[in-house]
């Protein structure tokens, strides 16, 4: 569409094609060749006299035609206008509505055409029009080589720094010490950023960087591609675990003469309103519906993510366990089992850097295993992978099967989970990093345990505290008749716990840390069939998490955005695994992705996490802490 639309607008200048050399009033600039594409592919015309004047300032209006027209977005002709200043017949009404439409430019009552654009809008112009400009967070932590940006925002120093780093590049002009931000910006400089779009798009675009984080800690970001398709934008309604429910709001909806879809993303069924080629048409109907009570989110979406060659965005910290820096998983709040964002688990434990962890329920307890300092907070599942971290900081992969066994004096039992709900017939045990209380229903027996000694025994009441130095077993059915046979008030009993890893890798032994994942995806090096995952997981693009060791011991932590049409498409699992061996990982497994897919560096998110609201709590987060003191 992006192509044939371009295709159209460049017939429409034909007599500029045969200017193949620049201007001759352009010759001698920086920015010739580029200049010289403009003029030859009708983006730029020249003046009466056959001269480009590259030196003058260039408006608001002829800025955004060039890079439109560049970009090959569809224009937007019609009898209104969206800005007081910028009536339907003006010659650049239509680019300035199209970038409107596709969020290149804000909604304000007033455009500005005929005025000088400044240098810094210019970028940001350009920048947004490629797709880029999410690249702000992560590309402020580098110094610009300029005197005169350190007051600008970090989205402004970021779209500086994208321009400047993207290949090919938007920016081109000549080295020098400052930057000008507020300074207008000429024809030969906008000729510059508006050829690099044409390049941009028509032959790919990728962007590259390795930022040092702290010794031993590196953030590296690429992006690559542009998005080919036009993308729709719709308004988003509701969300429910509950299909019926979902559907339910979705007949309201269509009652009203909306299309409705709903779509399942993360256990969750999302209600979701129109069809809309233009951001700000989806705005109007969110305001409209927010208006009536409805939660209300504008979202952007294609029919189809697979196919597409792009654009895909990554990021990953780089670790190199010898440097000292210590890599753990930490869990919500710390001292309890709540969903924190991983921002604020960065936040408490004092991180250098955080990715989220692995997989939860619904109701915020880890699924699969999960060790902390040598204490198991979630049992194994034998059918997933688990990532294990040893003192030194290298980190493993295997199945485990664990076995946790409560032994007093003269009975023993199997313990069938930790800190999660109590099932049907199910011994649990419950420690104080769970909660407060075992939150438990009245249909079973507890048994209150302090300093290895049973304090006291109850039945058919549930909701037993937790102490802090000791735990509670709960059970029920036979686990409920074995606690009320086995244990009493001054009973001993301690835990038991046989660990069998699926490889016999005696390195288990000395584990102290480890994360639930799955699928493993990586082994020497070698892509790894799915651990009986749905093909909806493997293979189709999704935000992904992953962690990751290289040949020398290094590891990588990697995200990947996803379900953002402009900004990245997210990747299937085999995608996953070429970009980890591309990053140089030979060992790699699967975390949790999707809405939980977030990297922190400092105190700053540096991925665009998927979900409406923003940033999603989660059960536990992965944190790179500082080297200790010697």
């Amino acid at each position: 569409m992006r192509a044939l639309v371009a295709l159209l607008l460049l017939a429409v200048w034909t007599p500029a094609a045969a200017h193949a050399q620049p201007p001759s009033d352009a010759g001698g600039h920086w920015a010739a060749e580029r200049i010289a594409l403009l003029v030859r592919r009708g983006i730029a015309q020249l003046s009466g006299d056959q001269t480009f004047r590259p030196e003058e300032l260039i408006t608001r209006a002829e800025l955004l035609r060039w890079v439109i027209t560049a970009s090959g977005l569809p224009v937007r002709g019609g009898p209104l206008s969206s800005f007081v200043d910028v009536p339907p017949y003006h010659p650049a009404a239509p680019f300035i509505e199209a970038a409107l439409a596709q969020g290149i430019i804000a909604r304000t009552p007033t455009f500005l055409p005929e005025a000088p654009v400044t240098r810094l809008d210019a970028v940001i112009i350009a920048v947004r029009t490629i797709g880029y400009a999410s690249e702000a967070a992560a590309l402020a932590l580098q110094p610009l080589p300029f005197e005169d940006t350190a007051g600008l925002s970090e989205v402004q120093r970021g779209a500086i720094a994208a321009a400047m780093q993207v290949d090919p590049l938007l920016l081109t002009e000549p080295a020098a010490a400052t930057f000008r931000p507020a300074e207008a910006m000429t024809r030969g400089e906008a000729a510059s950023l508006a050829a690099g779009v044409l390049l941009a798009v028509e032959n790919g675009v990728r962007l590259r960087a390795s930022i040092p984080v702290a010794p031993g800690l590196s953030l590296v970001v690429e992006k690559r591609g542009v998005l080919r398709v036009q993308a729709f934008w719709r308004v988003q309604v509701g969300a429910f675990t509950s299909e019926g429910n979902a559907q339910r709001l979705a007949l309201r909806m269509r009652e009203r003469g909306l299309p409705v879809v709903v779509d399942f993303q993360d256990g969750l069924y999302k209600v979701r309103a129109g069809s809309f080629t233009s951001a700000v048409e989806a705005q109007v109907l969110k305001e409209r519906l927010g208006r009536e009570g409805y939660a209300t989110w504008v979202v952007q979406t294609l029919p189809s993510f697979e196919g597409l060659a792009g654009p895909s965005r990554e990021a990953a910290l780089m670790i190199d366990p010898a440097s000292g820096v210590r890599l753990v998983p930490a869990v919500g709040d710390g001292g309890r089992m709540r969903r924190q964002r991983v921002s604020e688990i960065a936040r408490r434990t004092g991180a250098l850097a955080a990715i989220n962890g692995g997989f939860f329920s619904t109701s915020g307890d880890p699924l699969g295993c999960l060790l902390i300092a040598g204490e198991w907070v979630s049992e194994p599942d034998v059918q997933r992978s688990c990532a294990g971290i040893t003192a030194d900081g290298a980190v493993i992969f295997d199945r485990l099967h664990a076995d946790f066994t409560v032994i007093t004096g003269e009975a023993a039992a199997r313990v069938d989970g930790l800190n999660r709900e109590r099932r049907a017939d199910e011994l649990v045990l419950y420690r104080p990093v769970y909660d407060a209380s075992t939150r438990t229903n009245a249909f079973g027996a507890e048994a209150v345990v302090s300093n290895g000694v049973v304090v006291s025994v109850v039945d058919q009441r549930g909701n037993s505290p937790i102490p802090r130095d000791g735990f509670v077993l709960s059970g029920h059915g036979r686990a409920r008749q074995w606690i009320l046979r086995a244990l009493a008030p001054g009973v001993p009993v301690l835990i038991q716990t046989v660990l069998v890893p699926r490889s016999a890798d005696p390195r288990w032994q000395q584990v102290v840390h480890a994360v639930g994942g799955g699928p493993r995806l990586l082994s020497g090096g070698e892509w790894v069939p799915p651990e009986d995952f749905p093909a909806t997981i493997t293979d189709r693009r999704h935000p992904r998490t992953a962690i990751g060791v290289s040949a020398d011991g290094r590891v990588v932590l990697v995200v990947v955005d996803g379900r953002q049409p402009t900004h990245s498409l997210g990747m299937t699992l085999p995608e996953l695994a070429i970009a980890l061996r591309r990053l140089g990982a030979v060992e790699a497994m699967n975390l949790d992705g999707g809405g939980s897919s977030t990297i922190v560096v400092g105190d700053r998110v540096v991925n665009q996490p998927s979900d409406e609201t923003g940033e999603r709590p989660v059960a536990d987060a992965l944190v790179v802490l500082p080297a200790q003191g010697p």
